[in-house]
């Protein structure tokens, strides 16, 4: 199946990393095979090193607010039900190829990636990817993940992501299908975890926890 973007609701939460450490929560849209693939994120962290934001080449801003790299404040608090997110919509225009980058809910599209940018991507993706990703230079303890604490801590202090939706091959913006979503889980599951709610109905719709506190064992 081909996609042309995605859409979440992502928690925002302010994590304490150190060093060359990152911790990323957003939507992925991938294409290509391991050795070319062309990937491109969109969501928010915290730390890290390398091609993030205006650094990377070829990404053409529109419209200055907002913009990449903007600091999102206030952030969610644990404890309590009253959270925060990104609301951020990742699409592929029809007619020219281009991968644009939009703020909800007003909404702002302001800025794009050129398709001529990919060797892949211009005719779609072949994946989309929701959750978080997390790095720490050898020997150190691995950061967080969403808001720190495990998704069996419930929403009022887990990281969270909802009403994910697919752009699909019509260029629909629509609700995932529960039976084409492969949950990965790749670590200990006492450093990070995941636990996807399904439709919920109401404004959440389809939504996911996820995260956890890192350590030393991850």
């Amino acid at each position: 199946m081909t996609f042309h973007g995605g859409y979440a609701y992502v928690g925002g939460y302010n994590l304490q990393l150190t060093g060359k450490q990152y911790s990323l929560s957003g939507i992925w849209v991938e294409s290509g095979p391991p050795s070319n693939l062309n990937s491109i994120f969109v969501g928010h962290g915290a730390g890290g090193s390398g091609c993030y934001n205006i650094h990377c080449y070829g990404f053409v801003q529109v419209k200055s607010d907002p913009y990449l790299g903007m600091v999102l404040s206030p952030t969610s608090i644990i404890g309590s039900f009253h959270k925060l997110a990104l609301c951020t919509t990742i699409k592929q225009d029809k007619v020219t190829g281009h991968w644009w980058l939009c703020i909800h809910p007003k909404p702002v599209c302001f800025g794009y990636w050129p398709k001529e940018l990919f060797s892949h991507l211009r005719s779609g993706a072949s994946i989309i990817r929701y959750g978080g990703e997390t790095y720490t230079p050898p020997g150190m303890v691995s950061p967080p993940m969403g808001s720190g604490r495990l998704p069996q801590e419930k929403y009022k202090n887990s990281g969270f992501m909802e009403r994910v939706e697919i752009i699909n091959s019509e260029y629909n913006q629509i609700d995932i299908n529960p039976r084409s979503m492969k949950i990965n889980k790749n670590v200990n599951l006492s450093c990070y975890d995941l636990l996807y709610r399904g439709f919920e109905g109401g404004s959440a719709r389809h939504s996911f926890l996820y995260g956890g506190p890192g350590g030393r064992s991850c």
